[in-house]
């Protein structure tokens, strides 16, 4: 019976794109129906349950004052929903959109599986690796042998750039994966996340015995940042940074740091849920609403220079960490 229950969720979605495709338009009825959807999922999930009946109490009010009355249009609809959503919540991953252009996201905002997180990865001059990473959003097992690969190949470098300027998110569990190659044969607590619907809090250690070879807990890293760096990907410059592992360089990131799930909504919408949020066990909070805060602060299309200078400066003078 359970297998069957999850079977019907995508025939479900299926005819609701349909019907909306026929349709383009929701009634008055229908934004109500959306409307309570939202109110309850947020009433079950949210991460913070006060908030949620803020956010809930305001989209009542505002639809009792009419200012939904002329929002036919689903994507019109689902965009003033967000916004006013977020501003009650200020959560950058709360939003409703239209499935049918939105699939529903995994945790914490993934991407979905794909073959490789990285993009570019190459030796610069004096001996510096850089990779760039541009999703942590496919799970560890589809991507094991690619990280293992790519961090491999960087491990003799003198020291590692890794670029996340057009990195979104990911996986806690990639992240972690990812990181394990970047320290030594300890374990190292990166993060934990609390999720409200289950009361629980998981913790993310880095994995010492990773296969293939790590860059180590010694060289100097550089984590190129930009104001488009999101969620999991703001997790991997965090974690780092409050480690004393890398030095950032680039723009403040975009301040989501509350993980989540999304939920499908009645007339072919999807809200995305919050549903837990991260706590650093170096500062004991996170970087929602602030994002994560360069330790040398330049546009985002400079840092790859800026980093450059900087790694040359460290490999020269035999600095062994970056801060």
């Amino acid at each position: 019976m359970i297998r069957r229950a999850f079977l019907l969720v995508p025939l479900i979605a299926l005819s609701a794109v349909s019907c909306l495709g026929a349709q383009q338009r929701l009634t008055a009825e229908q934004r109500q129906v959306v409307i309570d959807s939202i109110a309850s999922n947020l009433d079950r999930m949210y991460v913070f349950p006060d908030v949620a009946t803020r956010m809930n109490a305001d989209l009542r009010d505002r639809a009792k004052r009419g200012e939904f009355d002329k929002l036919d249009d689903a994507s019109e609809f689902a965009q003033t929903l967000t916004r006013d959503l977020q501003a009650i919540s200020h959560d950058k991953h709360l939003r409703v959109r239209v499935r049918a252009s939105d699939p529903v996201n995994g945790p914490a905002g993934s991407f979905g599986v794909q073959s490789s997180i990285f993009g570019e990865a190459k030796r610069l001059d004096g001996d510096i690796a850089y990779v760039e990473i541009l999703s942590f959003g496919a799970p560890p097992e589809e991507v094991r042998e690619d990280v293992t690969r790519v961090m491999s190949s960087v491990a003799d470098a003198k020291a590692l750039i890794v670029d996340i300027r057009r990195n979104g998110g990911g996986s806690p569990f990639t992240v972690a994966l990812v990181s394990s190659y970047l320290f030594g044969d300890d374990s190292v607590h990166l993060n934990s996340l609390y999720f409200r619907p289950a009361n629980r809090t998981d913790d993310f250690y880095t994995n010492p015995r990773v296969a293939g070879r790590k860059f180590g807990p010694d060289k100097p890293i550089y984590v190129l940042t930009s104001s488009r760096t999101f969620s999991g990907a703001e997790e991997f410059a965090y974690n780092l940074q409050t480690r004393k592992r890398a030095t950032t360089v680039g723009e403040t990131t975009g301040g989501g740091a509350n993980p989540g799930r999304g939920v499908p909504l009645p007339y072919s919408l999807t809200v995305f849920v919050p549903t837990g949020r991260a706590i650093n066990p170096i500062t004991k909070t996170n970087w929602e609403g602030v994002g994560v805060k360069p330790d040398v602060a330049v546009d985002a299309g400079a840092a790859l220079d800026r980093a450059q200078a900087m790694a040359r400066q460290a490999v020269l003078s035999g600095t062994r960490k970056t801060q």
